[in-house]
């Protein structure tokens, strides 16, 4: 046995009855590194963690080994750290990082050449800590539940001081929230009518979404446009008809017309049921672009009277992905282009140039999630995420647009505890920014400051946590001079409703 292998003591023991000098060996070596504490925090970007990173280095038999340099350095994320430092007494090695300058993951590790466990890896989230909250708050002007036998509440589109709430097999419910018909507001939303409207073959009503078209060549404010989203296998098929209503009498909305978009094949040859998802309007040319799921983008033309099957006004269409890589959550148009989001292969320009539809740019641009709605407002669009991909989809996109080529990302925003950012809205004087966001226990209503465009700043939030629900869609509106979000809340929780939050005394 050598002395090495002897306990402390009998070592100590040993040295003194040989004498000094009998012996050069000092001890048990340093062997082994571990992480000690300091890993997993949030910080905001550019400052110094609240706590040190520590590692604690042993040696052989699990005692503390003194005196061992541990090299530091940072591995993602940018941001400092302090430079190499010793071992106590206690065998512990401690360093303060300051992050980076952008949000998101950062890392950094502490290493000792030959040790087990080395380097050890150190995670930090950065952005995430919020500054100080603002003056005022987010206040909850009022919640109106969905009829007794709905579903769901999806989407609201909000004009003229009228909220039209798609409450899926209730139909489309008609409120006065300040228009003055019924003398509503959006503290006392008042039903001004309803219309449940046909299932075109589908097994549910499945009234999704909707657009109040208000035609600038005639003054008309005659006709609803109403998507059914009904049953479909996600990123493959989907069902659902364009539907129009005649709301020239708002009180009793009549159905007369509609679209059913043709099967199409998928990536195999196969033959898949094509559905509707989200509309966008160019009312000053009367066209409406739908998306399609995996039909992709269809251009209709809705000038003038408006009756029986809408086929033949079918202007053009495209699929920005192909046969196989199509499945479009929702389209704008802005800055003489249109902006399509597809689920699976993300963000494209198009064109319509002469009757056609073109895809300008973009795609294949969110490969580790699942995009889903967007927003664009001058020289960026914002993009939210869905799902689970290889990551959650708890990631808001911003992207720099360019008017001739393909939107390139400028900035990637993660909201901690939701996976899912279902919906986005930028305010119409392109200060700030509206999320909502489902699934966890920061599910509910964001707001950004985009002060800075291409780098939003977290303003306030209003939870409405559920691990199976949240805030499904939001939309801005402004009435009687304040500043609300009108949102569909999801079953889950307290059951479907309309919720009306009044932002004003929070924005920039």
């Amino acid at each position: 046995m050598t002395i090495r292998m002897l306990t402390r003591g009998v070592l100590a023991a040993t040295l003194v009855l040989g004498g000094c000098g009998d012996s050069t060996d000092e001890g048990p070596e340093p062997a082994v590194i571990a992480l000690l504490d300091g890993n997993g925090q949030d910080g905001v970007v550019g400052t110094v963690l609240a706590s040190p990173l520590r590692v604690e280095v042993t040696d052989e038999v699990g005692d503390p080994a003194a005196g061992v340099e541990v090299t530091w350095s940072v591995t993602a994320g940018g941001g400092s750290i302090t430079p190499a430092s010793t071992t106590d007494a206690a065998g512990i090695a401690e360093a303060t990082f300051t992050l980076g300058p952008s949000n998101g993951v950062h890392t950094a590790t502490a290493s000792v050449a030959g040790l087990a466990g080395s380097p050890v890896q150190f995670t930090a989230i950065a952005g995430l800590v919020e500054p100080p909250p603002p003056a005022g708050d987010i206040t909850l002007a009022s919640i109106t539940p969905a009829p007794p036998n709905s579903v769901f509440i999806h989407d609201m589109f909000v004009r003229d001081g009228l909220a039209f709430v798609f409450a899926w097999n209730s139909g489309v419910i008609i409120y006065d929230v300040g228009n003055g018909m019924r003398g509503g507001s959006p503290t006392s939303p008042q039903q001004v009518g309803s219309l449940v409207t046909s299932t075109s073959g589908v097994p549910c009503v499945c009234v999704h979404n909707g657009w109040w078209f208000h035609n600038p060549a005639t003054s008309e404010k005659k006709y609803l446009f109403i998507g059914q989203e009904g049953p479909g296998s996600t990123l493959t098929s989907s069902t659902g008809d364009i539907h129009v209503l005649d709301v020239t009498d708002l009180a009793n909305p009549v159905e007369v017309a509609t679209y059913h978009h043709p099967d199409l094949p998928d990536g195999s040859g196969t033959l898949r049921p094509v559905g509707v998802h989200n509309f966008w309007m160019d009312e000053a040319n009367a066209i409406l672009y739908a998306a399609f799921y995996n039909g992709g983008v269809v251009a209709l033309d809705v000038s003038g009277t408006l009756s029986g099957d809408l086929a033949s006004r079918v202007i053009s269409s495209v699929r920005p992905g192909g046969a196989g890589g199509t499945y479009t959550w929702g389209v704008q148009l802005a800055n003489g282009s249109l902006y399509a989001i597809d689920m699976r292969t993300g963000l494209y320009q198009l064109r319509l140039e002469n009757g056609q539809l073109e895809v300008l740019g973009g795609g294949n641009n969110v490969p580790e999630r699942y995009s889903s709605d967007l927003w664009v407002h001058g020289s960026y669009a914002y993009t939210g995420t869905w799902g689970l991909r290889e990551q959650a989809g708890n990631t808001l996109k911003v992207w720099a647009l360019d008017a001739g080529g393909a939107p390139s990302l400028a900035n990637s925003v993660e909201v901690t505890g939701v996976s899912t950012i279902s919906d986005v809205e930028v305010s119409s004087d392109g200060g700030w920014l509206a999320l909502t966001t489902e699934y966890g226990p920061r599910a509910g209503l964001h707001l950004y400051s985009l002060a800075d465009p291409a780098n939003p700043v977290f303003l306030d939030r209003y939870l409405v946590a559920a691990e199976n629900g949240g805030l499904h869609t939001g939309t801005i509106s402004v009435i009687g001079g304040r500043t609300y979000v009108f949102a569909a809340r999801d079953p889950s929780p307290g059951g479907p409703a309309l919720v009306i939050l009044d932002v004003t005394d929070v924005l920039p």
